[in-house]
């Protein structure tokens, strides 16, 4: 079975499980849930990487019914009531201030300009806000920290792809196999891994989408106008976080002058 096949299977599995509720396609290896089977109209995606890696290793023994019943129960309640359920599910997912709701907005923290983060769980879309944090009777920082944590533990899991010009690297970006790439460039490890490819001390990252990251060097004026069209696509194609380029150095982020537009 190929990987459109299986996106298709459980398409059809999860309208015949619930006939009650509307799943759409939205992207690969994404269902989006438009309305639940409760009837309650929500913006969740059904992320299934995992379930993919998972029939990949496991074939026909892998239970998808199984799966599929048990994200859309977790949606259905929203997350897990336990803190320790739902500690390794919670990663931060970059956004930009605009994007937020205007209506019970959920917990955001600016990272440059416009550009800041919200923290989700992993296999479907729910932002937390402070009413989260209150039923798991756990610390803000000790949420962040288990976010950063997952984050940190998903880096060691990816692929780092180099960007080579004449056996010279001039960039790179990040392979993962599920997660939204962007999110990458909070992590410290990050900015030390770039350092070292790139013999430089001050990036520039192009994050147009959620799913998009490629950080240079920012005295590399070639390599940003040979980016620039790749850049525009990719922020035409969904997601949309930031068409300035973010600025990363020793003492943090700040939001570049270069826009790719």
């Amino acid at each position: 079975m190929t990987r459109d096949e299986f996106e298709l299977v459980a398409l059809r599995r999860l309208q015949k499980l619930y006939p009650q509720a509307r799943f759409l396609k939205a992207g690969q290896l994404e269902i989006a849930i438009v309305r639940t089977p409760s009837g309650r109209r929500t913006p969740h995606r059904l992320r299934l990487a995992r379930a993919w890696a998972a029939f990949c290793q496991n074939g026909e023994r892998f239970d998808l019914d199984g799966y599929l019943t048990r994200v859309i129960g977790t949606i259905e309640h929203r997350l897990p009531p336990e803190w320790e359920a739902a500690r390794g599910m919670v990663f931060p997912r970059l956004i930009a201030e605009a994007h937020l709701p205007e209506k019970d907005p959920p917990l955001f923290y600016p990272v440059a300009g416009p550009l800041g983060y919200v923290l989700g769980c992993e296999e479907y879309d729910v932002a937390l806000k402070t009413e989260h944090l209150e039923n798991w009777n756990i610390p803000e920082e000790c949420v962040l920290a288990a976010a950063m944590e997952n984050l940190g533990r998903l880096w060691q899991a990816a692929t780092i792809v180099a960007w080579t010009v004449q056996d010279e690297v001039r960039a790179f970006h990040v392979e993962v196999a599920h997660g939204e790439k962007a999110a990458f460039l909070l992590l410290p490890e990050f900015y030390q891994r770039g350092c070292e490819l790139l013999d430089a001390t001050e990036l520039l990252v192009a994050v147009p989408n959620r799913k998009f990251l490629v950080a240079f060097g920012a005295e590399d004026d070639e390599f940003r106008e040979v980016l620039r069209p790749i850049v525009k696509k990719e922020r035409a194609s969904g997601l949309p976080l930031s068409s300035a380029l973010v600025a990363l150095d020793e003492s943090g982020f700040a939001i570049s002058r270069v826009v790719m537009e």
